[in-house]
């Protein structure tokens, strides 16, 4: 059998994008879901008129980096917010999400049997995404230590992948964690790709790094990130991948081949409207971080555990002791109760007897009626 074959047979679907579609498929047919799945947050954002931009211009592809404006603005933003400066010019291409940009840093770094390290629990696109590169994804369970992970470089890692914050517990790591990552990286020759797709989710009292900040040279560090996520616009696909100029000079062949460019309109739109954007999310998330408070408060009201983190509108919930792992368990609270959580299998073989619940898109009355059903269902399948 070809290779391909073989690859495209090891790789499975993004989880929570299955659990979703169901969801989807549950209203078509009339059926009131409480969605507790999705990765996004629903922000008020007004609609801004279209009218305005160039024509007949925004019918056109854009530079193949992104569009220069677009890319200058999100350079001035991280240098404010996060002392994080690099070359608009040569330091990033505007991609189609965030997605798509973590799998082109990948195919710029790894060649095929290349292992990369994937901390647990992880966002559940990186181990497919190494496998459609031909890597060999090496993955450390959630209770290691992060200052012991040089006990799973090999002489064929080339890349450790780092979620800062993290999904879907909403981790914040520490500047000495980012220093011992990056000392690592140094030290072995390989790069560390940082998927920052959280980074306007850490509350005020908790200080986020970019890796950005620790490897100023950018020589050991690809990071990527989300206009979509921080931005509230999850439907329009916007990312964005920095890196040092050689790297990013890699992955433009790799866009150019394969996107060519993101939705040159949208561009547009998101530079024109970039600073409105900010000033009326800003809020919104801080809102969303005190609703974080709150949906705690519930799971712990109820008995119900979770692996710490304050960031991001995601909790991992823990359903010890049911009997039951996770694909059983979000199937039941699915198909009896209607209510849609992820199972923690897709974030790592030792997540298992976790769920991920995000707090995002429902009310307050809707997100208790759901962990009340956890609970329940916990109880019920206790062996």
């Amino acid at each position: 059998m070809p290779r391909s074959c073989l690859t495209m047979n090891q790789v499975i679907q993004a989880i929570s994008i299955k659990y979703n579609n169901r969801v989807y498929e549950m209203k078509q047919n009339g059926i009131d879901v409480t969605v507790l799945s999705l990765g996004e947050a629903f922000f008020d954002i007004p609609l801004y008129t279209f009218d305005d931009l160039p024509f007949p211009d925004l019918y056109h592809y854009s530079h193949s980096r992104g569009l220069i404006g677009l890319r200058r603005k999100l350079s001035e933003y991280f240098g404010t917010e996060y002392d994080f400066h690099f070359d608009p010019t040569k330091n990033i291409i505007v991609t189609a999400g965030s997605k798509v940009a973590i799998y082109m840093g990948l195919m710029s770094i790894i060649n095929p049997g290349d292992e990369v390290i994937i901390l647990e629990p992880y966002w559940v696109s990186y181990t497919e995404q190494v496998k459609l590169c031909y890597g060999v994804p090496v993955t450390v369970g959630y209770d290691h230590p992060v200052d012991k992970i040089e006990e799973y470089v090999t002489s064929k890692t080339r890349c450790i992948i780092l979620n800062n914050p993290q999904n879907p517990t909403g981790k914040v790591y520490s500047r000495s964690d980012l220093e011992y990552l990056y000392a690592l990286a140094v030290k072995n020759d390989i790069y560390i790709l940082s998927d920052e797709a959280y980074s306007d989710f850490a509350p005020s009292n908790t200080k986020f790094y970019s890796l950005g900040c620790i490897d100023r040279s950018l020589n050991n560090t690809v990071v990527c990130n989300s206009i979509s996520k921080n931005y509230g616009i999850s439907g329009w696909r916007m990312g964005y991948i920095i890196s040092n100029a050689k790297k990013v000079d890699e992955v433009l062949k790799i866009n150019q081949h394969l996107v060519t460019c993101p939705s040159t309109i949208l561009e547009m739109y998101i530079e024109k409207h970039f600073d409105d954007i900010i000033r009326i999310t800003k809020p919104q998330i801080a809102d969303l971080l005190e609703k974080r408070l709150q949906v705690v408060t519930m799971l712990e009201r109820y008995g119900i555990g979770y692996l710490p983190g304050t960031a991001a509108f995601y909790l991992f919930a823990s359903i010890h002791p049911s009997k039951l792992t996770s694909i059983p368990f979000a199937d039941i609270l699915l198909d009896e109760n209607h209510i849609c959580v992820v199972p923690g299998i897709g974030y790592g073989g030792s997540c298992d007897g976790f769920v991920r619940i995000s707090f995002g898109t429902e009310s307050l009355e809707r997100i208790e009626k759901g962990i009340f059903a956890m609970r329940k269902l916990i109880d019920k399948t206790t062996a």
